[in-house]
């Protein structure tokens, strides 16, 4: 049987004592008690701190943290024009990516809604719809919603603008 199901003071197929074969898991000049140490020991919280490193709860915090995502589409409205889509999967990985960046994305067309994201490359006659609900709001090109989450940051919209 190996030493480690071994109960104390067994010995092993030699005679010679299971505990007295285990070394330290710490070199000598380390604060940490070997594990005969810790054989020895009557409480259990001893044997914890003994096998645990002396971490804080805000630094096991800290280093469990994940980095903070960019924000560069905060404060812009978006509306999918999910008729210009083939996929429902791209409207999810595009409005996914519009909201990681903290871009608010609307169900429906409203005057509220300052981009309308298309996947067309060109202009089609039910755009004129989305335009009457408010003829302020700009259509852009999938492909820039693409490009910033690839380079994780807003890039110029001028280029991937679609006008009529």
């Amino acid at each position: 049987s190996s030493g480690i199901n071994a109960e104390y003071g067994q010995t092993d197929k030699d005679g010679t004592e299971i505990g007295k074969q285990l070394i330290d898991l710490a070199d000598e000049s380390s604060p940490t008690k070997t594990v005969h140490e810790i054989s020895d020991s009557d409480s259990e919280g001893d044997v914890y701190e003994a096998l645990t490193d002396e971490e804080t709860e805000e630094q096991v915090i800290e280093r469990l943290r994940l980095p903070r995502l960019p924000s560069f589409f905060t404060g812009h409205r978006f509306f999918l024009h999910s008729e210009s889509f083939p996929e429902f999967e791209t409207i999810k990985e595009v409005t996914r990516c519009l909201i990681t960046y903290g871009g608010m994305v609307f169900d429906h067309m409203s005057r509220d809604v300052r981009f309308i994201v298309t996947n067309s490359e060109e202009w089609q006659s039910d755009f004129e719809t989305a335009l009457s609900v408010n003829p302020e709001a700009k259509f852009l090109r999938t492909k820039w919603v693409d490009t910033c989450c690839e380079k994780r940051k807003a890039v110029d919209k001028e280029p991937f603008y679609l006008l009529s």
